[in-house]
């Protein structure tokens, strides 16, 4: 018999851009799913957690994103990605973001604020602000390492997708003609950009020294 060979676990960037897009695919869902409830022009994603069904989907879809953020910390390590404290600690600062919008209900309705509902918005507006921040301050440091100059540019677009729909969607709440709702899912997508662009560029760094290694040292390279 031919002996059974373990299944080796998926690595952490591939884990990470599954739950992403997952995540992703959730959001989407319950955009098109509760458009009749909750308006994707003006009202924000957390008002799905106010409807039956979405606060169980709004909360995967959360939990997702720490499990990617979680995975992609461990595959950065791994790749000995070249981040720095800053870079650390916005990350840091971006699931902690993530973690209050899960734990802290959103406001019922712009006229009535309550505490859990401010606290949601600022972790809100924390997690919106400070992943973009800790792209561009990334894509700044690998355009100088030649291992990673390929990814700074497309890391670099990603930010600065961030940085203005973030910079829009804040505008947004004290503009009050601005699409609200359409503009922080803009923001999210650029986020997922952000990620799943981060993600991809790990891989390919964790796969780089078994390919260079598979291929044998006499042959001549073509």
């Amino acid at each position: 018999m031919t002996p059974r060979t373990a299944l080796s676990p998926p690595p952490p960037a591939t884990v990470t851009l599954v739950t992403a897009v997952v995540a992703q695919a959730i959001i989407a869902g319950l955009t098109f799913g509760f458009a009749g409830h909750v308006s994707p022009w003006r009202d924000p994603v957390s008002d799905y957690a106010w409807h039956r069904g979405g606060r169980l989907l709004f909360t995967v879809a959360i939990l997702l994103l720490l499990a990617a953020a979680a995975a992609l910390a461990v595959a950065a390590r791994l790749a000995a990605l070249p981040r720095g404290p800053l870079v650390n600690t916005l990350f840091l600062l971006w699931a902690a973001g993530l973690v209050v919008v899960l734990v802290f209900r959103s406001n019922p309705s712009a006229a009535d604020p309550t505490l859990s509902g401010e606290l949601h918005r600022a972790g809100g507006a924390v997690l919106f602000a400070s992943l973009p921040l800790a792209a561009w301050t990334l894509s700044a440091r690998l355009r100088s390492e030649p291992r990673w100059a390929a990814t700074a540019p497309a890391l670099r677009r990603g930010a600065i997708s961030g940085v203005v729909t973030a910079a829009a969607f804040g505008t947004a709440q004290v503009v009050s003609w601005l699409p609200a709702g359409l503009l922080e899912r803009a923001a999210l997508l650029a986020e997922f950009l952000i990620v799943t662009t981060t993600a991809v560029a790990l891989r390919r760094a964790a796969r780089g020294p078994r390919h260079r290694a598979a291929t044998p040292a006499s042959e001549p390279v073509r």
